[in-house]
């Protein structure tokens, strides 16, 4: 709690000060601080926001990553804040921020002493060997005016090319220089006078040698050849020295080049450049390389420079990228250089020769490309480097063109980029439909068929096309060009027949070649026909019985033919249409039909694949039949009969066809046993053959084998036979029935399973025993499942009771099993359950008697009885029940439309079960049965709500339980004029014993025999402790109080025979015997019911205490004698000096006794402060010199409880001071010889000791350290003549000293 309040007042204290500030700084327009309105609203929400994380959210990620931050930052403004007169220190306090990061500032040491020694003057050209390049094109181009300018004015323009000369001296005043010229190999010299025109960069200056500087002068160099220095003068005229074997510095011209296109290209490549210096060009073939067309190459590359020269090109083909490097193999000069005159010296030519090889020559490179792959072919010169190593970027020069790194886009060619766009070469071919077409293909005109084609081309290329084919018909050859601008949609309409050859394709841009394949169409001749008929003769029957026709066909088959046949017997029948079909181009049928007479067959259409619309033909044919005899087994309602019973007759119908009267011959087949019969005589078509009784079970075959008509013309029958199925009998059911009965939940419809043997379907009748109306049911089983041998399905029960099989029959009469002749139908009973009532109580009897009731019960006491249930049914059941609830201070408890709270709850029973009562508040509690569902009935089955029982499965279903008030108190505290004491709680989130708290004198001490009078001292300042009950209890009382003493153990106060609803407790004279802290709680309380209300956990009765390891103490009085507070010097802290005398930056910590929580009084330089501390270490920086007292420490629980002091008074000193050169960081050029005085100042108390050092100028390596000690005077001088730096390190008097150790 403490912790919290002390992190609650930093972050509301600093929210004040950050608030000020941000205020200050918007309304008083402080210099530099400066705020807007918006800038001021929003420092104060991030001040906010970092507060909180700083003092509250100390774990936190953000507080981890800005704490750092924020605390350099806050102990920056808490400085700035402090510094403020009169108000600073009030403000800031002794903040931690100040006292962690307080530094002493570095003014305790100022100033440093280097001396340097310079060398004689130098200078260099070229100090770094660079080589140097002139562009001529670009110098060229420039105005007239410029290059007369160049280097005679330092405003004028800079020149691209400058040599550097070092100079490390006095201002030259002069510059010569000597110039070789590699054309004609000439010296010459030349001097520049007026040096402050060349651009100059200044290294390094020394004002202690007045001119002397070190500084890089640009040469600006307008032509090729070598440049030397020669000698460089100041003003006084004295020469500087030059660097030994400098080679001279060769200057030669940038390298150049650029894309040209080359004239020599072969014209079948088709290449054209465009207006915007583009090119394009046809696809280059294997036959083009076989011919040597595809070596020359189209780009070529023209450079200029100091040769060997490498270059760099780029080329994407479709957005690959690839580098090419040329380096100067068999390049193609352009020009030749002039061979030196004969009138030159030998020095002269020698000279020559000597600088020939820096010239700029010119070549050409030709780059080959095969050309073999369409796209697009993009060259970029990406640069060029000669011989001495000066590189030209080309992407540098200019705009960029068609490159955007290594990705072209549109643009215009540019001398150092150029794009070839490679046309596809077209191609034409026939479709794919063609190529999967049956071929050739044929012309016809029937309606059909086709009689012209769309021959479909498969194109490629950049329309639109131009295609040449030909039409190959015998020795007639037609050329033919057609043009297409869709590609997708091109065919070749084909009208007349010959052979289509393509020759060739244009497009947009190239030609090129066609498929070598043909398509050939031809004319489709029309079918043909030749008819001959034989007759077919059979003697016995007196003539012919049929006609053999053949037909020759001519055409592509398949073939159909059409006649019309017609008996001139029946002059007035409709002839009859018939189709004959035929694969093959010969075919032979036979007419033999079953009338007799003269039969004409009128052919009248022919077809072929060709023609299907058919072909008109005419022939006929004329034949005189004698039809024969014949016979077939007729049908009954549509069916042949096939299955009989044995002992039963059945009759077979025969229909027969020919002139009658008719001799039939048929055999009877049973078995191994063929019986055949002849009937003659039968003058009707229609004849019933007689067959039975059927003596013996089994199939039984009727074939019948010969008929013979009128005129005694026999024919043998061939496969006209039925088979007929004798049964023995019909077939045999039974009930499947369960061992107790079908047994079904009421309202559904039950099924009664049954079996059948024998053949399907079955017709079942049944009726119910003892059913009044003595109605039959009738069901069809038909085929279902199987168990073992015999079909299993089921008949519909119309209710409970006992059914019984009648009958069951197929085609024939079956029989009952009459050991499964019977089957009960039982309907389930329903679930029930009630509360039984033994063990409950009820007031009144009959009729007016009440609900049943449990016991009551106590609130807060565990619950010894409950509800037992009776259930009838098939467990496990589910039970739904619903708990009215009337709170014990409703004075309408117990009617229904005044409850205080409804729940519904589900239980799940077992065979026996109980429902056990709710707890825990005090009221009347009604519990109703609402429903019951179990094994069989899944659905709820809704209760009757009754208070008395009905029958046996339909008992109570509403009973009530009462929980009585347990005797609640409150232990209360009165001073002892009987005043109520007003206790401070210490918790915050959880409830925490209210706090009484004593002070004693400072110095007061106890001993152990002291402990009784101490006791009788302290009960007179002890308050009046009472435990007071609610009147919901019934008294007498009883009551249980544990005290927690400040040493001992435990101890439980009973107090008993409470008459009232008030009694003081009495405590034991040890239990306040010693000063500090103790606890009182209510432990229980008991009324005359028996009825507890218990407090405190039993487990955790005397657990309470911290050195107990218990848990806190929930409830009660906190008492609490405080002694008074001490403070005494930490032994690690400069405070624990005997001589009280400190320094400044000196941190005085003091070490604080007693209870936490502090307030401090100190004096410092006659300001008196007081500050809160929440630690045992009270700390404080002695910041400025001066006096510092604590004056006095007070508890801040008890302000009244405090200690004062008189032997913590401090001196604080100040830290001595050294000033070298005057405070300031002197840097001072000498000569060599000269000597140099250091002087130092140095202010404290003497004597003094200090350090000094001399270090490297260039990597701060302590050359020389000294030590002066016990100096008495505030003076020092160092006499020197050595390079370096001079410093103080380290400086002490007779008090402190600086830096700390």
């Amino acid at each position: 709690m403490d912790a919290n309040r002390t992190s609650f007042y930093l972050f509301f204290k600093w929210c004040v000060v950050d608030t000020v500030v941000w205020y200050c700084g918007w309304r008083l327009h402080i210099p530099r601080l400066t705020l807007s309105t918006n800038s001021m609203y929003a420092l104060i929400a991030l001040s906010i926001f970092a507060n909180l994380n700083l003092f509250f959210l100390s774990e936190s990620v953000i507080t981890m990553a800005v704490k750092p931050v924020a605390i350099s930052i806050a102990s920056s403004w808490l400085r700035t804040i402090k510094g403020i007169p009169l108000l600073g220190p009030r403000l800031v306090g002794d903040s931690d921020l100040l006292i962690d990061s307080f530094e002493l500032d570095e003014e305790h040491i100022l100033g440093r002493h280097t001396i340097h020694v310079l060398p004689h003057s130098l200078t260099h050209m070229n100090p770094e060997s660079k080589s140097f390049c002139i562009d001529e094109a670009q110098l060229h181009a420039a105005p007239w005016y410029q290059r007369f300018s160049l280097g005679l004015f330092s405003n004028s323009h800079r020149p691209q090319t400058a040599i550097p000369i070092l100079v490390n001296g006095t201002h030259p005043e002069t510059i010569s220089y000597a110039y070789t010229s590699f054309e004609t190999g000439q010296r010459q010299l030349r001097t520049i006078k007026n040096t402050g025109a060349l651009q100059m960069e200044t290294n390094a200056v020394y004002p202690a040698l007045g001119n002397w500087v070190m500084a890089t002068y640009y040469l600006p160099v307008t032509e090729v050849g070598a440049y030397e220095i020669y000698s460089v003068k100041d003003r006084k005229g004295l020469e500087f020295r030059t660097a030994s074997q400098a080679p001279p510095t060769i200057v030669v011209a940038c390298p150049q080049a650029r894309l040209q296109w080359n004239s020599n290209v072969p014209p079948s490549d088709n290449f054209v450049v465009g207006g915007n210096g583009h090119a394009s060009i046809c696809q280059r073939t294997d036959q083009n390389q076989a011919d040597g067309l595809s070596s020359s190459g189209l780009i070529q590359v023209v450079a200029r420079g100091y040769e060997p020269i490498e270059m760099s090109v780029v080329r994407l083909v479709n957005g690959d990228r690839e580098v090419i490097n040329l380096d100067g193999s068999q390049p193609q000069p352009l020009e030749h250089h002039q061979q030196p005159g004969s009138d030159l010296s030998a020095a002269q030519l020698a000279a020559v020769e000597k600088w020939s090889q820096y010239r700029a020559r010119s070549s050409v490179y030709t780059l080959s490309d095969t050309f073999l792959r369409p796209g697009e072919y993009v060259y970029k010169l990406e640069s060029i480097r000669d011989a001495a190593n000066h590189s030209v970027v080309m992407a540098n020069i200019g705009p960029k063109g068609m490159f955007d790194g290594d990705k072209a886009v549109s643009g215009k060619a540019t001398p150092y980029m150029a794009r070839v766009q490679v046309h596809r070469r077209p191609s034409v071919g026939w479709g794919d439909a063609l190529l999967t077409a049956e071929l050739p293909l044929r012309l016809s005109d029937d309606p059909a068929r086709k009689s012209e084609y769309a021959l479909p081309l498969r194109l490629s290329g950049t329309g639109p096309w131009t295609v040449r084919y030909e039409i190959v018909n015998g020795d007639q050859v037609t050329k033919m060009t057609k043009k297409f601008a869709d590609g997708e949609k091109s065919a070749i309409e084909a009208k007349q027949p010959g052979i289509y050859h393509l020759v060739d394709v244009s497009d947009s841009h190239c030609g090129g070649q066609a498929d070598k394949a043909n398509v050939t169409l031809e004319l489709a001749p029309k079918p043909l026909v030749n008819i001959t008929s034989a007759p077919i003769t059979a003697h016995e029957c007196g003539g012919e019985i049929g006609a053999l026709i053949d037909l020759e066909l001519v055409g592509r088959p398949p073939f159909a033919i059409h006649y019309r046949e017609r008996n001139l017997r029946f002059p007035n029948s409709r002839p009859i249409t018939r189709m004959v079909r035929s694969q093959q181009r010969r075919h032979s049928f036979k007419i033999m039909p079953e009338l007799a007479g003269t039969y004409e067959l009128e052919f009248f259409q022919l077809e072929d694949d060709n023609y299907p619309s058919g072909q008109p033909i005419s022939q006929t044919i004329t034949q005189e039949i004698h039809a024969q005899p014949s016979a077939k087994i007729d049908t009954v309602n549509g069916h042949i009969p096939t299955r009989a019973c044995m002992g039963e007759e059945l009759e077979l119908p025969v229909r027969l066809k020919g002139q009658g009267p008719w001799q039939l011959t048929y055999n009877v087949v049973y078995e191994n046993r063929r019986t055949a019969k002849t009937v003659s005589g039968i003058e009707d078509e229609s004849y019933t053959i007689a067959l039975g009784a059927f003596g013996h079970p089994g199939d039984y075959t009727i074939e019948l084998a010969q008929v013979k008509d009128g005129n005694q013309c026999a024919r043998d029958l061939i496969d006209v036979s039925a088979v007929i199925n004798v049964r023995e009998g019909g077939p045999r059911v039974g009930f499947q029935c369960p061992d107790n009965g079908v047994r079904v939940l009421d309202g559904e419809q039950a099924q009664i399973p049954i079996y059948v043997q024998g053949e399907f379907p079955v017709e079942v009748r049944y009726h119910k025993i003892g059913d009044t109306s003595e109605q039959v049911y009738t069901a069809t089983i038909r085929r279902n499942t199987y168990q073992g041998s015999s079909q299993v399905s089921s008949v519909m029960a119309f209710g409970p009771g006992e059914y019984e099989l009648v009958s069951a029959s197929d085609i024939c009469a079956g029989t009952i099993d009459q050991q499964s002749a019977r089957c009960s139908v039982i309907v389930e009973p329903k679930p029930s359950v009630w509360f039984v009532t033994d063990g409950l109580r009820r007031e009144g009897e009959g009729a007016d008697a009440g609900i049943w009731k449990l016991h009551e019960s106590c609130e807060g006491m565990a619950l010894q009885n409950s509800f037992e249930l009776g259930l009838q049914g098939s467990g496990p059941w589910k039970i739904e029940y619903q708990v009215d609830f009337w709170a014990a201070n409703n004075a309408r408890s117990g009617v229904p439309g005044f409850v205080d709270r409804t729940t519904t709850h589900t239980l799940v029973a077992m065979q026996t079960s109980t429902l056990k009562p709710e707890c825990c508040d005090p009221g009347l509690y009604r519990y109703t049965l609402l429903s019951v569902s179990d094994e069989r009935y899944q659905k709820p089955q809704q209760l009757l709500r009754t208070a008395q029982a009905i029958s046996s499965g339909a008992g109570v279903t509403v009973t009530e339980h009462m929980i009585t008030k347990s005797p609640f108190a409150e232990l209360r505290a009165y001073s002892p004029e009987g005043m109520a004491l007003e206790m401070q709680s210490r918790g915050t989130f959880r409830r925490q014993p209210p706090s009484i708290k004593h002070c004693l004198a400072p110095g007061q001490s106890r001993s152990d025999g002291e402990a009784q009078s101490w006791a009788k001292k302290l009960h007179e300042h002890l308050p009046v402790f009472r435990v007071e009950f609610a009147e919901s209890g019934q008294p007498p009382f009883q009551a249980w109080v544990e005290v927690f003493p400040a040493s001992g153990p435990s101890e439980v106060v009973h107090v008993s025979d409470i008459a009232g609803y008030s009694q003081p407790v009495t405590l034991p004279d040890h239990v306040a015997s010693q000063i500090g802290l103790y606890h009182m709680r209510l432990v229980k309380t008991r009324d005359a019911r028996g009825c507890e209300h218990q407090f405190v956990d039993p487990n955790e009765v005397g657990l309470g205490r911290p050195d107990n390891k218990g848990a806190a103490i929930a409830g009660g009085i906190e008492i609490e004698y405080i002694e008074a507070p001490n403070a005494r010097p930490a032994s690690s802290s400069p405070a624990s000096n005997p001589t009280r005398n400190v320094c400044v930056g000196d941190v005085l910590a003091f070490d604080l006794r007693g209870l936490n929580s502090w307030n401090v009084e100190y004096e410092y330089n006659k300001m008196h402060r007081s500050v809160a501390v929440n630690k045992r270490l009270f700390r404080r920086i002695a910041d400025t010199p001066g006096n510092f007292t604590l004056q006095k420490v007070c508890h801040r629980s008890a302000n009244d409880c405090c200690s004062e002091f008189d032997d913590l008074s401090y001196t604080v000193h100040d830290i001595p001071r050294v000033r070298v050169s005057g405070g300031r960081d002197v840097y001072q050029d000498i000569l060599e010889g000269d000597m140099v005085d250091i002087r130092l100042e140095l202010k404290g108390t003497p004597p003094f000791t200090f350090t000094w050092q001399r270090r490297s100028i260039e990597s701060s390596k302590v050359l020389d350290s000294h030590t002066v000690k016990d100096l008495m005077e505030f003076e020092y001088t160092i006499s020197t003549a050595s390079e370096g730096t001079f410093e103080v390190t380290f400086i002490q008097d007779r008090y402190c000293q600086y830096p700390k150790a």
